[in-house]
């Protein structure tokens, strides 16, 4: 079978912003004390209260952030809008504190951990959590577990894996103008300088080696370049913070609050278009594609955005949590272009996950590009479980991962055609590329010849399937010998970072100069052996039942599901057997924090007895795209009888 087929679940945008587009809508430095040798010391109890600041550059959102102490005792408060939070009280509790922050990162629900000693400052950031984990050895989350939980790394243990991460980054530290400092405890403001810059600069991961059991931080350059991958025993990369360094962050924060949340407040369309047209947010080359509507330019795009916030029902709400997705700062010294995620609210009502290029050009503020390119181009990665509930429990369970290079051949003004395109990965230096291509993918007359009006020319991997983007990194059925492989592209990019380079042609057989870009990948799949392992969004026992039993006679179908701390839910599909709409005989999006939703049938199956499958799509903190389906037809050993599609 196909990998489009495969993952027909997969990679969808979850009725976003990205959904609708065809491209990309697709601290202050002071308050630091020394931070020398730490020693052990016995527990204090206190008598004060806890504040800081919970931020990845852009602040955490609708957080809510936690401290324990040596005993067990947690107490929680909610922190505003810009990050910080205050009013902790530590009275009769003993240290040292684990703290968790829970919230919204770039439109997906996640929570990162920090430790301190004693009442004070206590920030909780991707670097607080790294600190813990490399110390730890293992997932902060225990520190948080049902029950008694794991206890805090000790202070030693601490100060010892602080001062590899400040190694690490000690050019990014240093041109943030900020020198031996204790991430946890001094003090900043999520306001995009300072201790808040060096977070806008790196992209910061943790992981659990499958081979050790041990975890890993990587730390790649967002502003700046280069890569590095620490265990609790070794460093091995560099990171320079470059000429992004010296770069005024804070204008793109004006963009997205003063600019496009302003006029998305707004009661109306008109008034939206006004407040949007009198900030003067667009570029003059702003560009932008969304669906197959008109292309927007600086002239026509608050009239458009403010009519698709209507029509998505965010109009009246607001833009919120802007981060910092990448950034190019050196193809052009003229000017500097970053890519920039944010939501769209309004209640209950949200697009997800949208992204827009912002540009900064000489004498100029930050304004809104639109594109990053001319060029049409997405990478990303997915994780699907399918689950056959309709037999013995294990009886089958298959698990596929793989990368998404989504590539379009007719492009708006400013691109040549497109018709091939080779991706490599970074060489085991991080400072060149691998001589052979990771994947190569064209376009053929024949696909050419199958599009419909509207549609964008997607290249295809090894000239497979018509828009077929998938490249598999070794599925259920594929053998070990596969997996392993998997696994090994997956250590490189750790290891080596996440760009990869990608070469346009003009013609098929990719021949001729090429048109070259950087793009970064989304999200990471897991190692094969650690996929039982992951935490699937699990669908509640009732409605298993209920779809074993579901003849199609009703004319909607529940899905439930169970609460999920690390994949934030997007959309639910009800899949039947057949091709095109006939194979989606339901959809519908998910909303923030709820657990079940009634899918409203436009095609039902012919009996209980038929091919049945419900998928449930969400998104990691990393942006990997997971889904868990869940099938049924009939007890039939092989399903694909019953005509899969």
């Amino acid at each position: 079978m196909a990998m489009s087929d495969k993952l027909v679940s997969l990679m969808r945008a979850g009725g976003g912003i990205a959904a609708a587009c065809t491209m990309l809508l697709s601290g202050c430095g002071s308050g630091g004390g020394s931070d020398a040798a730490v020693t052990p010391v016995a527990p204090v109890q206190t008598a004060a209260s806890m504040s800081g600041t919970v931020a990845v550059g852009a602040p955490m959102l609708n957080a809510t952030v936690s401290i324990k102490d040596a005993k067990g005792v947690i107490r929680s408060v909610n922190a505003g809008a810009d990050g910080s939070y205050s009013g902790i009280s530590t009275d009769g509790m003993t240290g040292p504190f684990s703290l968790q922050a829970c919230g919204l990162v770039d439109a997906n629900y996640t929570c990162f951990y920090s430790v301190v000693q004693q009442a004070g400052v206590a920030n909780v950031t991707p670097l607080t959590n790294a600190n813990v984990a490399l110390a730890l050895g293992g997932d902060p989350a225990a520190l948080f577990a049902p029950g008694a939980g794991t206890a805090p790394p000790d202070a030693a243990a601490l100060e010892a894996q602080r001062l590899k991460l400040k190694t690490a980054l000690a050019d990014v530290l240093a041109k943030a103008g900020l020198g031996d400092i204790n991430f946890a405890t001094m003090a900043f403001l999520a306001d995009r300088t300072g201790m808040d810059k060096v977070l806008d600069s790196v992209k910061i991961s943790t992981g659990i080696d499958g081979a050790t059991s041990k975890s890993f931080v990587q730390m790649e350059g967002i502003i700046g370049s280069g890569n590095v991958f620490l265990d609790q025993s070794a460093v091995s990369g560099t990171l320079t913070a470059g000429s992004g360094a010296d770069v005024d962050l804070t204008g793109i924060s004006a963009l997205f609050v003063k600019g496009l949340s302003f006029a998305i407040a707004a009661p109306d369309q008109a008034t939206c278009a006004s407040r949007m047209t009198a900030a003067n947010i667009f570029d003059d080359s702003f560009s932008l594609n969304i669906d197959k509507g008109t292309p927007l330019t600086k002239a026509n795009a608050p009239a458009i955005i403010c009519q698709f916030a209507a029509q998505g029902g965010v109009l009246g709400g607001a833009v919120a949590n802007p981060v910092l997705r990448d950034c190019d700062f050196t193809s052009d010294t003229a000017q500097k272009i970053c890519t920039v995620g944010f939501n769209m609210v309004n209640g209950d009502v949200s697009f997800d996950g949208a992204e827009l290029a912002v540009v900064l050009r000489p004498g100029a503020a930050w304004k809104l590009l639109g594109r990053d390119s001319p060029y049409e181009i997405h990478v990303g990665a997915a994780i699907q479980r399918s689950v056959r509930i309709d037999l013995p429990a294990g009886a089958q369970t298959s698990y596929t991962r793989a990368l998404s290079f989504d590539i379009g051949a007719a492009n708006a003004s400013g691109a040549t055609g497109v018709r091939a395109a080779k991706v490599y990965q970074r060489s085991l230096d991080g400072a060149t590329w691998e001589a052979s291509p990771l994947v190569t993918l064209t376009l053929s007359d024949a696909c050419i010849a199958q599009l419909q009006p509207g549609d964008t020319a997607r290249l295809s991997v090894g000239g497979g399937n018509c828009g077929g983007s998938w490249l598999s990194l070794g599925d259920s059925g594929d053998g070990a010998t596969a997996a392993a492989a998997g696994d090994l592209l997956i250590d490189n990019f750790y290891k080596r970072g996440r760009r990869v380079k990608v070469e346009l042609y003009a013609d098929v057989a990719a021949a001729g100069v090429p048109v070259v870009l950087i793009k970064r990948i989304d999200g990471v799949p897991p190692k094969f052996a650690a996929l039982a392992g992951f935490p699937w969004m699990e669908m509640d026992g009732a409605t298993a039942a209920a779809l074993i039993a579901y003849d199609g006679k009703a004319p909607t179908f529940t899905v439930g599901w169970a609460k999920n701390a690390i994949v934030s839910g997007k959309d639910i599909t009800f899949g039947l057997a057949g091709n095109g709409d006939a194979s989606q005989a339901g959809h519908d999006d998910i909303v923030g924090g709820h657990n079940s939703v009634a899918i409203t049938m436009k095609h039902q199956p012919a009996g209980a007895g038929a091919y049945k499958m419900v998928s449930i799509y969400g998104r990691n903190s990393d942006q990997l795209g997971v889904s868990s389906s869940y099938i049924s037809c009939g007890g039939a050993l092989n399903c694909n009888n019953q005509g899969q599609p």
